[in-house]
């Protein structure tokens, strides 16, 4: 599974299944929040970064962190393949 795919997982309308993927992955509070803003909320990375009183560099380094773990823990479960197959 690769970040793109993790970013596209994130903005399905089902979100009560996002939420539920998220609890399967070893992130802090503050970067699960993150994902939130940014991609179930819409939120640029400036307004999130202003939102989680990061820099903006910050923030990216620690979205695509997010979202590599997202990936690697993801790449095993069943349930999310059909949440990736049900969005395309």
């Amino acid at each position: 599974m690769t970040r793109d795919d993790v970013k596209t997982i994130l903005r399905t309308p089902y979100k009560p299944l996002v939420l539920c993927a998220l609890s399967y992955v070893n992130l802090s509070d503050r970067d699960i929040n993150l994902l939130i803003l940014r991609y179930m909320r819409g939120h640029t990375q400036e307004e999130a970064a202003e939102e989680l009183r990061l820099s903006v560099n910050g923030l990216q380094k620690r979205e695509y962190a997010a979202l590599k773990t997202c990936a690697e823990a993801w790449d095993k479960l069943l349930f999310i393949q059909e949440i990736s197959k049900a969005t395309q």
